[in-house]
């Protein structure tokens, strides 16, 4: 047998000899891999909460506008938007990904109701077709327009505005073009909270041909996407971009600017320095444990030495182990990881508003592949590091004071 694989079968064997020492390590290991991975899989959870309130609440993964529509003044917006719709979209459904499409057009109007009127912005939308993609609007009274034609949803701001409840009678006053007026006498079918401050305070939804009808129009302002999910939207959007070069694709992220993807991107920063402060906890607590297990079997390093054995098998012996504890360890915490989540944390933690929104998330523990992998990788570095400083001191001491050590 090889030098190297005698010293690897000592060091796996001294696991299981020094029990009291391979326990104590073990445990903090354990511990600190379970709880940083739990950590991970919240952080995961919290971000796929964010994302699919955002994209299931109001954008879907995306939407199409006519090329330069977007983010300018128009004298006559109308006069820019997306003609023969159903044409457009029967092209579009034959798109990479592509589960379900909507047309909606923005329509501008006084809403009345008891001799108060409140100015809000609504959209026209295909109530049935709707329902079935965008199920996190959250209705604090009613439910979805479906398939009513004279009903209307309103955010929850705007229905305090207006001191309404379900099935309430309100006024809706829109013009068309630069002249006429239109008005409907509608039906409060629903309110909801989506959670967005600004737009539950003045957003409503009516049908899609209710709202044509009051503009005077049959085009479409955009058409929202669903895809098979959010990976999907660089094939569509360029695959999109080919076959209707008038349409310019805009995913979610880039629609909600302020309220998710700044949200986003502060949350990831105070994950990431979170995770720093919780790794550099979890290093100073192996390393402790596997100095104290290092200190205690100094005599025996000396002992080793004393028989012939160089300080790099010895210490390589004892970097091995302590990667074998590492191995061992971050195991069993991604062992009790997942029994966490399926257990205990199975329903999630419910949260406060998160930044940008008005109303509590319930946050589920996801656990990834890659992220266990990780735990585990990052447990066996720290474990093999933590184990170099106080080996290279065992090292150093001279073999006669190394034996007499107690």
């Amino acid at each position: 047998m090889s030098r190297a694989a005698v010293v690897l079968k000592l060091s796996l064997r001294n696991l299981f000899r020094n029990r009291r020492h391979s326990l104590y390590a073990l445990a903090t290991i354990t511990i600190a891999s379970m709880g940083l991975l739990v950590f991970m899989g919240f952080n995961r959870g919290t971000m796929d909460e964010y994302r699919e309130n955002t994209i299931r609440a109001r954008w879907g993964h995306g939407q199409l506008y006519m090329r330069g529509y977007r983010g300018k003044a128009h004298e006559r917006p109308w006069e820019n938007w997306i003609e023969s719709p159903q044409e457009t979209i029967e092209k579009l459904r034959a798109l990479p990904g592509v589960r379900e499409l909507f047309p909606r057009v923005t329509i501008p109007a006084m809403v009345a109701a008891g001799g108060k009127a409140v100015a809000g912005q609504g959209e026209g939308i295909d109530g049935v077709a709707e329902a079935r993609f965008f199920t996190r609007m959250n209705y604090v009274e009613g439910g979805d327009l479906n398939d009513q034609p004279f009903a209307i949803v309103l955010g929850i701001g705007l229905a305090q505005g207006l001191g309404v409840h379900v099935n309430d009678e309100v006024e809706l006053v829109a013009r068309a073009g630069n002249t006429a007026l239109h008005s409907a006498k509608l039906t409060v079918g629903g309110i909801f909270q989506t959670g967005v401050q600004d737009f539950d305070s003045y957003a409503f939804r009516i049908p899609l041909k209710l709202a044509q009808q009051l503009l005077e129009t049959e085009r479409v302002e955009t058409i929202s996407v669903a895809l098979s999910g959010v990976r999907a939207w660089p094939e569509f959007a360029g695959a999109a971009n080919t076959l209707l070069p008038d349409l310019e694709a805009v995913p979610f992220d880039e629609l909600d600017k302020v309220y998710y993807r700044h949200a986003v991107d502060w949350l990831d920063a105070q994950f990431a320095f979170i995770e720093d402060i919780v790794l550099l906890m979890v290093f100073f607590g192996i390393f402790n444990a596997i100095s104290m297990t290092v200190m205690e079997r100094t005599a025996e390093i000396g002992t080793l030495r004393a028989h012939g054995d160089s300080r790099m098998e010895i210490a390589l012996g004892q970097v091995i182990e302590a990667a074998g504890l590492a191995l061992l360890g971050g195991s069993l915490g991604i062992l009790g990881g997942w029994l966490l989540s399926i257990g205990p944390l199975s329903h999630g933690i419910q949260m406060p508003p998160a930044p940008g929104l008005t109303r509590g998330l319930r946050i589920t523990i996801e656990l990834a592949r890659d992220e266990a992998l990780r735990v585990l990788g990052l447990a066996v570095v720290t474990s093999a590091a933590g184990s170099v400083l106080p080996v290279w001191r065992a090292m150093h001491i001279p073999i006669v004071e190394a034996l007499r050590h107690v």
